[in-house]
């Protein structure tokens, strides 16, 4: 977890799921943890609450998808595997992708008086 004294009080609106997965490595197969899925969701959750997005990163279990991994779902939208490529390139699609969302959902939310 990242350590921060500033906690925002904005609920979030939708939740990200990266894949934290780590496999024993008895059968030599790979998986999302060992691919940085770890760092992936830190370096995720530090840009988040950097840039003020109402979503929070969910580290999860396996995905099903361990040979294309990293994984991460962004609910309610797009499904990521990174294979074995966590680029800048790839962050910045990531980010993209979540901060669409996070307008998509501000969006159809209902006006407070």
């Amino acid at each position: 977890m990242i350590d921060i004294a500033w906690i925002p009080t904005q609920k979030p609106l939708f939740a990200v799921r990266v894949c934290i997965n780590k496999r024993l490595n008895t059968d030599r197969l790979p998986s999302c943890g060992g691919r940085g899925s770890r760092g992936l969701a830190d370096l995720l959750e530090r840009r988040v609450l950097a840039e003020g997005i109402p979503a929070e990163i969910i580290r999860g279990p396996c995905m099903n998808n361990c040979l294309i991994g990293p994984n991460l779902k962004i609910q309610g939208a797009e499904f990521f595997n990174l294979r074995d490529d966590i680029s800048d390139a790839n962050i910045e699609k990531i980010m993209d992708a979540i901060k669409a969302e996070a307008e998509r959902r501000k969006a159809l939310a209902p006006e407070t008086p």
